[in-house]
């Protein structure tokens, strides 16, 4: 089964979908309205969707950015009173996922030559993954405390 465009825009969609409704039968921990559950993701194909990635890569990225949208949540959820503002640490490492995945396009487009999907998706949650750590660091270490995601900057 050849993947394509249509198919890799399925994907995604049906991962922030399966967001939506984990936040609105658990609780949205994050504070930040459902919007923000939608927008994260729906940003994160941006990249993807100007360069004209190849099959799989939207639903890498949009798979990075579910997977750091439920850490968060799940450390709200645990830090109880303490975690209302942690959700701010996501928000401010979201500039670095965009880099990552920006990146991580541009490489596919221009540097990278491989056409298995798996491997492109792997290439595209690995560079938002990592453009969102980095920015994660930055952001819990200098600039806010991030709970359990500071690494002891603030103690």
């Amino acid at each position: 089964m050849k993947m394509g465009f249509r198919d890799d825009l399925v994907f995604s969609m049906v991962l922030i979908a399966l967001v939506i409704v984990y936040a609105s039968s658990v609780g949205n921990s994050l504070y930040l309205g459902f919007w923000y559950l939608i927008g994260v993701p729906v940003v994160m194909l941006l990249p993807g969707l100007i360069l004209r990635s190849r099959a799989l890569f939207l639903t890498g990225t949009t798979a990075a950015a579910v997977v750091t949208l439920l850490v968060y949540m799940a450390i709200v959820s645990s830090a109880g009173r303490d975690g209302g503002l942690v959700g701010l640490g996501h928000l401010f490492s979201v500039p670095g996922m965009v880099v990552g995945t920006s990146v991580s396009a541009w490489l596919l487009r221009f540097r990278v030559n491989t056409s298995l999907p798996w491997i492109v998706a792997s290439f595209a949650f690995l560079g938002a993954g990592f453009g969102f750590m980095i920015a994660q660091v930055i952001v819990c270490t200098t600039a806010m405390y991030c709970s359990a995601l500071s690494m002891g900057a603030w103690n």
